[in-house]
């Protein structure tokens, strides 16, 4: 499984980068819950997508009111119990600024049913490894 749940998850970064929305969320497990670390730094950490619906929303934000979001992965890394990390960075331009940004970025994402079931996103690649118990 392992192997595999690495391929959904550079398939839906793929999905992404096409701005394929209806692959995007097919991808998804209709139960998911997407703790977006930008949201959480505006929202609280309580702040959570949740369901298709969420994604949609996170589409929409994400897609909309942030020109020119996009993940880059440098590793995407199996690590057991139907999780994988991935390793990289995020680039966005601020709507009404015009700002550009980019920041390291990490998710660990749980695959249930060939789908992403939850994905909690961090701003340090340190703390990602250490929320699944791999510190570098």
């Amino acid at each position: 499984m392992s192997q595999e749940n690495v391929e959904i998850v550079r398939r839906h970064l793929e999905d992404w980068r096409r701005d394929d929305f209806d692959a995007f969320v097919s991808k998804v497990h209709s139960d998911i819950e997407w703790h977006a670390v930008l949201q959480r730094l505006v929202e609280g950490p309580e702040s959570v997508y949740r369901g298709r619906e969420g994604i949609r929303r996170l589409w929409h934000t994400y897609r909309t009111e942030l020109d020119g979001f996009e993940v880059e992965a440098d590793e995407i890394r199996d690590v057991g119990d139907d999780r994988v990390v991935l390793l990289g960075r995020i680039r966005w331009r601020g709507a009404a600024s015009g700002i550009e940004t980019e920041s390291p970025f990490a998710m660990v994402i749980t695959i249930r049913d060939g789908k992403m079931f939850r994905s909690l996103d961090y701003l340090s690649r340190e703390e990602a490894l250490k929320a699944v118990g791999l510190e570098e």
